[in-house]
């Protein structure tokens, strides 16, 4: 499954990082904490400059649990396809 590995990282670390990033965006690669944003679109471009148009996980800690949605980057106009 893609992003299993960031996903169980970040259920993992969740009661840490509230403490210091609850209400941001947190991106994750592979079982690395890459930065916390404060939008989903500030943490997208980070990962794009840095991993380029590869699977990265980010979600916004909070006490509840969000559902995790995937959209790639053609979708949201943060790439077009005669990049």
């Amino acid at each position: 499954m893609t992003l299993e590995k960031e996903a169980v990282y970040f259920a993992t670390h969740k009661d840490e990082w509230l403490q210091s990033y609850e209400g941001l965006f947190v991106l994750v690669k592979d079982e690395e904490l890459v930065g916390a944003y404060a939008s989903e679109e500030e943490a997208y471009r980070s990962g794009l400059e840095r991993f380029g148009n590869v699977p990265f996980l980010i979600k916004r800690v909070t006490k509840e649990d969000e559902e995790t949605a995937y959209f790639p980057a053609l979708v949201l106009g943060l790439l077009n396809a005669h990049s």
